[in-house]
């Protein structure tokens, strides 16, 4: 074989794997674009999802039933519970509490007290 058919032949050898190599580096590029792309629609999603789940858009009502269920459960709830202008403490003893201010067919609106952490401290049935 000719040198000149040689050099050829290396020529091509070099610009085939050249050519091979830039399409791995290509590839390669695409895949961490797509992965970008995924990463900032879930975090996107994710901080959507956040800001929804923390407004609540319509006023939320228990029963008089379900705020005497809310009394039975204060130590379970680790809150203080208020309706209307009734406190009732979760150190007090649930079998001893007069709950005969609670109206049954009543409809009560709630709200939560919380403290710096954000721990539910007082439940507030108005």
């Amino acid at each position: 074989m000719s040198e000149t058919m040689e050099k050829f032949i290396l020529v091509v050898a070099e610009i085939s794997i050249l050519i091979v190599a830039c399409m791995f580096a290509l590839g390669g590029i695409q895949s961490q674009d797509a992965a970008v792309n995924i990463t900032h629609k879930s975090a996107v999603n994710e901080e959507r999802r956040l800001f929804t789940s923390l407004e609540i858009t319509e006023q939320v009502t228990y029963t008089g039933a379900e705020v005497l269920q809310s009394i039975r459960q204060m130590k379970t709830l680790d809150a203080n519970i208020r309706v209307v202008n009734k406190y009732f403490y979760s150190s007090d003893d649930i079998e001893s509490i007069d709950v005969s201010g609670v109206d049954l067919s009543r409809t009560y609106v709630v709200s939560y007290i919380r403290d710096s952490q954000g721990k539910v401290q007082t439940i507030v049935f108005t």
